[in-house]
């Protein structure tokens, strides 16, 4: 190993855990007197700087995987972040020993959300259902998804599985299977889900880049909730878009999408372009977006939720000051309302998310034997969701929100006939602690909660368009809170090139949690 990599490996590692008779040993590499720095840890990094440092030869894909491991050990236990044995570390070192390319994030290791089909881990979406029977089986299924077979064709190195709610069900995540995934902003807080394990083990950096999706605001809300930047793509973009087709693909239908989150803009838009489905028929490719625009742009900026309700004063006040960073950077900023019928889209949401769990129910005793209790292993939200489905009919629901997402589609797309894009809350509220909306609360309880407070995200579901939440706020408390931006579908280059903008007036990367790998 030269002086140059050694150097680095000091300082990125900065510790090595190994475990000897059950002790913690710490090994730091030797460093030579005129020995270049490199970098004071992983976390000075992003993934496509990372990338490069590997192009250089200054660091190798192993040795960065053996550093997101000893990460691992180091926070981990604070936060539970990551799903320690759903996924064989020696297959990440395998692979980071085999060549990786030399693309825009070869040889970085990323993680996968804890819900898309991946062969080499023990995916078991964060259900008891499916742990039970991965125990006796063994794993689920021998597929990988187009997306995560990209990523791993672009060179990118699986180095474990993050944390999610059951299902993907909730904007928190606090399973039962895993327990609670804690904010690494303050550990009394959740970090927001579905994919709160991913946002937390990039807040907290462990990684620099890691997989999420979203099916009602699932990268934005947990995004918002730790301070990272968040993208849902256009409906369809993505490689393997098949999330969310609930009732034989109708296109209104696919309300879930998979990207990733980041600390930086470009990580995201590097992700971007190397997943995204260059022959989709509608969407011409968004490629390599790899700065701002000089294109002012016009912004509608809409405080109040499709529930009718204003945000909390701490979230106003938020996404005010976004709205003066546009105005300061010469875009143009208008207050509007988008003219949506509240009510019946939270009734036909709320109705079709409850077809996501149709035939689960069967799957009890189809998994697990005769005589299983859906009780022992799905939790009451899921259950309480089953239930709703059978109440109101699958078909019924489906034909409800293949009407009401249309309607929904078509007045957003009138705003965007005026707009570029549309600024607003990612939450009504900012983050609250575990507990809150844990999924063992009374179901009805649950949702009017649900229902009071998540009343932006999931309306860029149903229309299909591109949203990003961006980490420009944080409380006096010290926790953050993200603003909202969309644009209509095709839109992501707008989007990124705004978040460049707004990433160099307002820069976040530094700002650290208190639970912080370095």
């Amino acid at each position: 190993m030269d002086h140059t990599r050694r150097d680095f490996i000091k300082n990125a590692l900065s510790f090595s855990l190994a475990t000897a008779s059950g002790s913690l040993l710490i090994a730091r590499a030797g460093v030579g007197a005129q020995t270049k720095q490199i970098g004071t840890d992983l976390a000075s990094y992003d993934a496509v700087g990372l990338a490069e440092l590997i192009k250089k030869r200054q660091v190798s894909p192993l040795e960065l995987v053996e550093v997101v491991l000893n990460r691992i050990g180091r926070v981990n236990s604070k936060i539970n972040a990551v799903l320690t044995n759903n996924f064989d570390v020696g297959k990440a070192r395998k692979r980071a020993g085999t060549g990786t390319g030399e693309g825009l994030l070869a040889g970085v290791p990323v993680m996968l959300k804890n819900l898309t089909r991946y062969r080499d881990a023990r995916i078991d979406s964060g259900s008891r259902l499916y742990a039970n029977y991965i125990a006796k089986h063994g794993i689920l299924t021998q597929q990988t998804s187009l997306l995560v077979d990209a990523m791993e064709k672009a060179g990118m190195i699986i180095s474990g599985i993050t944390n999610s709610p059951e299902l993907g069900l909730l904007e928190t995540t606090e399973p039962v299977l895993h327990g609670p995934t804690r904010n690494p902003w303050n550990t009394d807080y959740t970090a927001g889900g579905s994919s709160g394990g991913t946002a937390a083990a990039v807040a907290a950096g462990i990684v620099p880049l890691a997989h999420g999706n979203d099916g009602g605001g699932s990268i934005r809300i947990p995004a918002c909730q730790c301070g990272v930047f968040g993208l849902k793509p256009t409906r369809g973009r993505e490689l393997g878009s098949d999330g969310g087709r609930r009732a034989g693909g109708n296109d209104a239908l696919r309300i879930s999408s998979d990207l990733c989150l980041s600390r930086s803009v470009r990580d995201t838009a590097a992700f971007l372009s190397l997943v995204e489905d260059k022959n989709h028929p509608q969407l011409t490719p968004v490629g390599f977006i790899s700065g701002p625009s000089k294109r002012r742009l016009k912004i509608a900026l809409v405080l109040e939720a499709f529930n009718g309700k204003n945000p909390h004063p701490e979230v106003e006040k938020a996404i005010r000051a976004s709205a003066k960073l546009c105005d300061r950077l010469g875009h143009k900023v208008e207050a509007t309302k988008l003219e949506i019928k509240g009510d019946v889209f939270i009734d036909a949401f709320v109705g079709f998310w409850a077809t996501g769990t149709w035939g689960l129910e069967a799957q009890v005793e189809q998994l697990l034997g005769k005589g299983t209790k859906r009780e022992d292993v799905l939790e009451p939200w899921t259950i309480g969701l089953i239930d709703l489905a059978k109440r109101r009919g699958r078909e019924a629901s489906i034909q409800r929100a293949i009407n009401v997402f249309g309607e929904v589609a078509a007045s957003v797309e009138k705003t965007f006939q005026t707009y570029d894009v549309i600024l607003s809350p990612v939450m009504r509220v900012p983050p609250y602690k575990i507990g809150w909306h844990t999924p063992t609360v009374d179901f009805d309880t649950l949702l009017a909660r649900l229902v009071d407070e998540v009343g932006y995200t999931p309306l860029h579901n149903a229309a299909g368009t591109p949203a990003m939440s961006v980490p420009l706020y944080w409380t006096g408390e010290g926790l953050p809170i993200g603003s909202q931006f969309a644009a209509w579908r095709g839109g992501e280059a707008t989007l990124l090139q705004l978040a460049y903008e707004l990433e160099a007036a307002q820069p976040w990367a530094k700002k650290r949690p208190p639970v912080f790998a370095s």
